[in-house]
């Protein structure tokens, strides 16, 4: 090849991961920057990671040199003889510093190499370091396990195959594996690194690169280990510089709190003075007014009125007692902040205090308005509390039932808190509904008394049944075992420390009852923590397929048709950790979209401690892998053509455009704003990188001279941009109707002349999106000027009509349950910025010109599409900035206010069951304000109710 020298210059360059401590990778990372510029793989998996500084070589040069690559790091970070037992500070640094720079492509494992191998395909790993337990058996299991996930002419490198103590033997298999693979090359400076090509399919050049080096491997060698010797001189500069500043430092911070002491102790010495002079002043006092005291207590008066006083006294305690009983009876629980108001109120101003803290209380029980709108603990005492009468009504609905199925409850168990189990088996035995069996599988648990508990516990309750499984499988082995032996028509996934509510199973059956044609069901949850406090409410949206694929949205409460979830073979091997997903996956591909049912409601609490994905995706970075693993698998066998990546906030589905690009038609109306309207063209055309577009720019009787001028200048300049003067009153609708008449786009793309583009790949991934099946409009990530939200999404019914939710949130916020920062679905997004296919656009007819001319017409338009089977989808892959409403103004004279009152009334009468209840937003979440929080009082009844 003859720009492998050219990538060896570039990588004498390379500024590597700036190490805490010396490492004898120190002497490779020039090297790992060449490997990635040369070979530049698609898969990169390092084995034995530790403090990172070979893995985060590899992915700082990954980054810098855009290369498309997915990078696993497998470690147990536990260590091992010959690296050293560690805690979690390594890990937690590793973590910390790969979330920080990395985690676009990069993947923390924690686990043993051989559990890793399940989440990789077979030949699917094209760069593969080994760097675990360097004895001679560990390093040969090693390269035999994980061949098969070799892809052909793969690269493997072996560190340290030049040492030859501490029971090191990769030099030893390193021989050997010489001898079968001849292209291969040697370091062996810094402890040595061998280099080991496999095979490739043919002469495939980005594969050869160690060829072309075949006769300069001695040269090459030397090479690398003088840069890298510089490289460690270079560390031990910068050690011995930091070590001295460091020392500086101490000398300074010592001088800085001598002269603290100091000041200090000069301030008590004071403070000393003036307490002594008032403890003078004070005992001068006291002995006055003992002087005084023993006067009064010794006159007539004080002896006579004795009788009165007691009395008295009497009377102000049974007032203050008999106020406060009558007040906490009213009032008891949920407004605690307000009654401990009133007891500071009576113990500072006696009586009076407590008729004003009577007031005060009473005032917020009587306007909920006053209450924190997230305040959960009152939320639940409100709406989520149950009592004896509402217990004995829900066991009298049951007895009405028609149907009234057994369901299983499956749950894998594997050397459980027997504390957590407990509380978990006891909320499935309160369960109102009765008609339940429990399926536990234990997974060879090996923690003393797991057996016995097991054991008493399905002696003493015939619903529930256990099978010891006589190896470890993990939890989707675990879980087949666990619907092995159940026999219920459903099946719902409970894991072992989580909790039900109570009402769970009602609710269930309920439904199965109400909807009988539905085949997969699920509900809201929160959390609970070790203490037992609930908190942290997951409220969730009808069934949003591009939000399930962002996140298992379904989770918890899932309940399946017992015979679909046979039919597709149960739990898959190799997805543990995002098991359910993919089991939620393969389910939706086997029944229609209408057979699925939201039950709006908390019927699950899911356990938050160190180790549960409850706390944090953190606790299982194995589960994000394997949820990208079955994402993507879902789509290759629906024929979606897509890359699946993740992040801290979820999984990006990347739908892949096709070869040939269609044609997207910009239409953007204004009237006059030259400044504005000018920097959006501009904007698109110097930032926008999808190349196949034409804009529209439809010239609402502009009569500035510039503006008309710059008009002018554009449709000469620019062949793709055309300029349609239309002079009749502003109606929005209409101007663009007409402009998609003329518009020669398969797509169409509806923009406000306030648009401004951030992200140059905005329209490629919009138009990514409107392709694909049963798509409508697509909608933008908009921000205003500084950087919060304008636009991410609309919600029907909101402020009355729809309003936009997160709205002023912090660009960088992750909004409510991470709906900010991942694809998802809205039944409406602003025509500020969005993307439809012509035909669709024109199926519906467009946008309303006879009613709504300026207000809700992008809204009734979403509908509209929604009524023809559509779902409308909102992406913040998209960004663009958004000045809105800064040509047209407000809503601010009588005519504007009379014209907007008009189209909200046409909203009103044309979609009250969206404005009721909009699929994609929860009843249990506020109407009066766009920041997710909770509704007081839900609109989860039957009857009208006022959210406040």
């Amino acid at each position: 090849m003859t720009d492998v020298y050219e990538h060896l210059i570039e990588s004498a360059a390379f500024k590597p991961f700036p190490f805490n401590e010396n490492s004898a990778w120190l002497g490779h990372l020039q090297f790992a920057d060449f490997i990635i510029r040369t070979h530049r793989p698609k898969v990169l998996v390092e084995l034995g990671s530790h403090w990172g500084h070979s893995y985060f070589a590899f992915c700082k040069s990954i980054k810098e040199n855009s290369v498309s690559c997915k990078s696993y790091a497998v470690d147990t970070w536990q260590g091992d003889p010959h690296a050293g037992h560690y805690g979690d500070e390594v890990y937690n640094f590793v973590n910390s510093h790969n979330e920080e720079n990395y985690r676009a492509f990069s993947r923390l494992l924690r686990m043993t190499f051989d559990d890793a191998l399940n989440y990789f395909s077979d030949a699917s790993v094209d760069l593969l370091h080994i760097d675990g337990l360097h004895t001679y058996e560990a390093v040969k299991h090693d390269f035999d396990t994980w061949f098969p996930k070799l892809s052909p002419g793969a690269i493997v490198l072996f560190h340290d195959i030049n040492v030859r103590e501490r029971g090191f033997g990769v030099w030893k298999f390193w021989e050997e594996l010489c001898e079968r693979y001849p292209n291969n090359l040697a370091f062996l400076h810094s402890h040595g690194l061998g280099v080991l090509q496999l095979p490739g399919n043919g002469e495939d050049s980005v594969h050869s690169w160690l060829s072309a080096v075949d006769s300069d491997k001695e040269k090459f060698a030397r090479y690398f280990s003088a840069i890298g010797g510089l490289e460690q001189q270079r560390f031990e500069l910068l050690s011995v510089s930091g070590e001295l500043h460091a020392r500086s430092n101490q000398v300074e911070e010592q001088k800085r709190l001598t002269e603290e002491y100091h000041k200090e102790l000069l301030s008590i010495n004071a403070e000393l003075d003036i307490k002594q002079k008032g403890l003078e002043s004070a005992h001068k006092e006291l002995e006055a007014t003992k002087i005084a005291l023993k006067d009064v207590l010794s006159s007539t008066s004080w002896k006579v009125s004795k009788p009165v006083r007691f009395i008295g006294k009497g009377l102000r305690r049974i007032r203050h007692i008999a106020t406060l009983l009558l007040m906490t009876s009213r009032l008891a629980g949920g407004l605690r902040p307000a009654i401990r108001k009133a007891f500071n109120l009576f113990r500072n101003e006696g009586y009076r205090g407590v008729l004003r803290g009577y007031r005060y209380v009473a005032t917020r029980a009587a306007d909920p308005q006053h209450l924190q709108r997230n305040d959960y603990q009152e939320w639940i005492r409100r709406y989520d509390s149950l009592d004896d009468r509402g217990r004995v009504r829900m066991a009298e609905e049951i007895e009405e039932w028609k149907t009234k199925p057994l369901i299983s409850l499956i749950m894998p168990v594997y050397n459980p808190n027997l504390t957590w189990l407990q509380l978990a088996i006891d909320s499935v035995k309160s369960q109102i509904y009765g008609n339940w069996e429990l399926c536990i599988a234990d997974d060879h648990s090996n923690k003393v008394g797991v057996r016995e508990f097991l054991e008493k516990l399905e002696s003493g309750d015939s619903r529930i049944k256990v099978v010891f499984r006589e190896r470890n499988g993990h939890i989707s082995q675990a879980s087949n075992s666990a619907l092995g032996i159940a026999t219920g028509a459903w099946c719902a996934l409970m894991d072992q420390d989580d909790m039900l509510s109570e009402q769970a199973l009602y609710w269930v059956v309920k439904t199965i009852n109400e909807q009988p044609k539905v085949k997969l069901f699920y509900s809201d949850e929160d959390k609970i923590n070790e203490a037992g406090e609930r908190h942290n409410p997951y409220f969730k949206c009808d069934w949003n397929r591009s939000l399930f694929y962002s996140q298992n949205m379904i989770c918890h409460l899932g309940v399946y048709e017992r015979s679909i979830v046979d039919q597709i073979g149960g739990f898959q091997e190799g997805f543990e950790g995002s098991q359910d997903h993919d089991l939620a996956l393969r389910f939706i591909e086997n029944i229609d979209e209408s057979e699925i049912c939201h039950i709006p409601r908390i019927l699950y609490h899911w356990r938050v401690h160190s180790a549960s994905t409850a706390g944090g995706a953190d606790a299982k970075p194995y589960a994000l892998v394997a949820g990208e693993k079955a994402i993507q698998a879902h789509l290759e066998r629906i024929s979606v053509q897509a890359d699946v990546t993740s992040d801290s906030y979820g999984y990006r589905v990347k739908y892949l455009l096709p070869e040939t690009l269609p044609l997207v038609s910009i239409i953007i109306p204004t009237r006059n704003g030259l400044d504005l309207v000018r920097t959006c063209i501009e904007s698109i055309v110097n930032k926008t990188r999808y190349s196949n577009y034409e804009i529209i720019l439809i010239d609402n009787d502009s009569d500035d001279p510039e503006c008309l001028g710059y008009f002018a200048k554009i449709q000469e300049n620019y062949s793709f941009i055309r300029v349609k003067r239309d002079d009749r009153p502003f109606n929005y609708s209409a101007l663009n109707n007409s402009a998609v008449e003329m518009a020669n786009g398969e797509i169409i793309c509806l923009m406000n002349n306030d648009i401004e583009v951030i992200e140059p790949d905005w329209l490629s991934e919009m138009v990514s999106i409107v392709l694909q099946p049963k798509v409508g409009a697509v909608g933008a990530k908009l921000l205003y000027p500084d950087d919060t939200v304008q636009h991410s999404g609309v919600v029907i019914g909101l402020g009355g009509v729809a309003g936009h939710v997160h709205s002023r949130f912090n660009s960088n916020d992750p909004g409510y349950y991470s709906r900010l920062n991942v694809i998802n679905e809205y039944s409406a997004v602003t025509a500020a910025c969005l993307l439809v296919k012509k035909a669709d656009y024109e199926e519906v007819g467009g946008l309303n010109e006879a009613d709504l001319s300026v207000a809700f017409n992008d809204v009734d338009f979403c509908l509209k599409l929604k009524a023809i089977g559509l779902r409308n989808v909102w992406t913040p892959y998209a960004l663009l900035y958004h000045h809105e409403s800064a040509t047209r103004g407000y809503e601010d004279n009588p005519e504007k206010v009379a014209r907007f009152n008009r189209e909200a009334e046409y909203m009103k009468k044309s979609w009250p069951g969206y404005i009721a209840h909009d699929p994609c937003y929860s009843p249990n979440l506020t109407l009066r304000a766009s920041d997710f929080t909770l509704a007081w009082p839900p609109r989860t009844d039957e009857r009208t109710v006022r959210d406040i």
